[in-house]
C-alpha cells in the first residue's frame, strides 16, 4: 500500500492532510498525512485509539464544598462541536457572548442574561471559534474560508478563500486578522476588506494533534506556535519572521513520540508570552526579541492561563499545575482529575476553573489547588477553555449548551459595573 485515500480509509479526510475524526487519544485526536508509506504505519496509529489502549479517567474526587457556584443562566444554541475535536470557543466582547456550532450557525447572546440577540447560518461547516473586536467578528470554515460578520447584527461583511481548512484566527491588531490553515500556512488579512496582505508558512511534521493555537497579536507582531515546536513572531505588516525560538524539541524513535505541537492557549502580559508545548516545555518568552526567560519541562496541548503571580497549566495527563510567573517553579499540582480530558484552566478571583469530558467544571483554590466546588453544565463534556468576563465564568458545552456561572462571594461586583 503506497498511500491512503477516502475510499480505503473513510476516516482520513481531505485537503492534503487528512484528519482522523471522532477518536480520542486521552487529550487529542491525531492528524495523519494522506501520503502514509505502508499499511502498517496507519494500522499502528489507528490501534492507539482502541478503548483498551486509553487511560481510564479518574473518578470524581470527593471533597467538602466550601464555595457556592451560582448558575446565572444556561441556554442551548445550535448543534455544538460535533465529533471532530473542535474547540469552538465563544467570544465575549462589549457585553455580548458570540457563539457558534460546527454546522455553520452563529449567534450573539446577552452575556448578562443569555437572551438571544441574533443568529444566522452560513451554510458551511465551521472549524474555528470566534475571534474579533469592536464592530466585527470572524470564523473559519472547513472549506478554507474566513468569514467576517457585523458584530451588532450578524450580517456578513466579507469572505476570503484561503488554501485549506481554517484552524485558528487571532484577534485583530493594526487592522489585521491573522489566520492559520491546515496546511501550516499563516495569513494576514485586512480587517476591513479581507484582502490577503501577506502569507507565511513552514513544513509540518507527518503527525500532528488536532487543532492549532490561536495567534496572538501585539506590538506589531503576530505570535504563532507551530506544530514543529517553534514559537515565531511575524511582522503584522509584512509577514516576515522577526524572531523564532524553540519551545519543544522532537525526540523519540517514532513520529508519535516526536510530536511537539504548540496547540494550547497562550497568554501575553507585560511584554511576556506564556506558552506550552506538547512533549515539550512551559516557557516565558520576551515579546521583544523571543528570548526565553524561563522554562519548565511540562507537556501540554490544552494551554494555560495566568494571574498576577501564577501560571496555571493543564498537562497532557490532565494534572493541573500552578507555576511561579517569575521563575517557573512549581507551587502546587492537582492530580485528582487525571485523564479526565481537562480543558485549559481559567482564573476568576482567587479560583482556578477547568472543564472535563463529562461536562463538570472543577473549581480549585488558586493558592494551593484544593477543590472548593464542582458544577455540571453539559453531559456531553466541554473542550473549550472557560472564559471569564465581569466576574463570571462562561462555559461552552460540546452539545451546544452555554452557561454563565459565578462564585457566591460578598465582594462580587454587579455585572453592570463592568460595562
Amino acid at each position: 500500500m503506497t498511500g491512503l485515500s477516502e475510499r480505503t480509509v473513510p476516516a482520513v479526510a481531505r485537503q492534503g492532510r487528512g484528519r482522523v475524526h471522532g477518536l480520542w487519544l486521552a487529550i487529542a485526536v491525531l492528524t495523519v498525512t494522506v501520503a502514509v508509506s505502508g499499511c502498517g504505519t496507519f494500522d499502528k496509529v489507528a490501534g492507539l485509539f482502541r478503548k483498551d489502549n486509553l487511560n481510564k479517567p479518574s473518578e470524581l474526587p470527593e471533597f467538602e464544598p466550601s464555595l457556592e457556584i451560582r448558575q446565572v443562566w444556561r441556554k442551548s444554541f445550535g448543534k455544538g462541536t460535533g465529533k471532530n475535536y473542535l474547540k469552538l470557543h465563544p467570544l465575549i466582547d462589549a457585553g455580548r457572548l458570540y457563539v457558534v456550532d460546527h454546522k455553520g450557525d452563529l449567534g450573539a447572546l446577552s452575556a448578562e442574561d443569555g437572551k438571544k440577540l441574533w443568529d444566522i447560518g452560513i451554510d458551511t461547516p465551521i472549524t474555528t471559534g470566534i475571534s474579533g473586536a469592536e464592530d466585527r467578528i470572524t470564523i473559519g470554515t472547513d472549506t478554507g474560508e474566513v468569514v467576517a460578520l457585523d458584530a451588532e447584527q450578524g450580517t456578513e461583511l466579507w469572505r476570503r478563500q484561503l488554501s485549506s481548512e481554517v484552524m485558528a484566527i487571532g484577534h485583530p491588531d493594526l487592522g489585521v486578522f491573522v489566520a492559520r490553515t491546515n496546511d501550516s500556512k499563516v495569513y494576514g488579512l485586512d480587517e476591513v476588506t479581507g484582502e490577503i496582505a501577506w502569507t507565511a508558512g513552514r513544513t509540518a511534521p507527518v503527525l500532528t494533534l488536532r487543532g492549532q493555537s490561536k495567534p496572538l497579536a501585539a506590538g506589531g507582531k503576530a505570535i504563532v506556535g507551530y506544530d514543529d515546536g517553534k514559537l515565531v513572531a511575524l511582522s503584522l505588516v509584512r509577514g516576515n519572521v522577526l524572531w523564532q525560538t524553540t519551545i519543544a524539541v522532537p525526540e523519540g524513535r517514532s513520529e508519535l513520540e516526536r510530536m511537539v505541537d504548540i496547540d494550547g492557549a497562550m497568554r501575553l502580559q507585560e511584554g511576556i508570552i506564556y506558552v506550552a508545548g506538547f512533549h515539550g516545555r512551559v516557557a516565558a518568552v520576551s515579546l521583544v526579541d523571543g528570548r526565553i526567560l524561563w522554562t519548565r519541562d511540562l507537556s501540554s496541548s490544552m494551554g494555560l492561563d495566568i494571574d498576577d503571580e501564577y501560571v496555571f497549566v493543564t498537562d497532557a495527563e490532565s494534572n493541573v499545575w500552578a507555576l511561579d510567573r517569575r521563575t517557573g517553579a512549581s507551587l502546587w499540582k492537582q492530580d485528582k482529575l487525571k485523564y479526565r480530558r481537562l480543558t485549559a484552566p481559567a482564573v476568576v478571583y482567587d479560583y482556578v476553573v477547568v472543564g472535563d469530558f463529562e461536562g463538570y467544571t472543577h473549581w480549585m483554590d488558586a493558592e494551593d489547588g484544593t477543590f472548593v466546588a464542582r458544577h455540571r453544565v453539559d453531559r456531553k463534556g466541554t473542550l473549550s477553555q472557560p472564559m471569564v468576563y465581569a466576574g463570571r465564568v462562561y462555559i461552552a458545552g460540546n452539545s451546544g449548551k452555554y452557561a454563565a456561572l459565578e462564585p457566591a462571594l460578598d465582594e462580587v461586583a454587579e455585572f453592570e459595573d463592568f460595562e
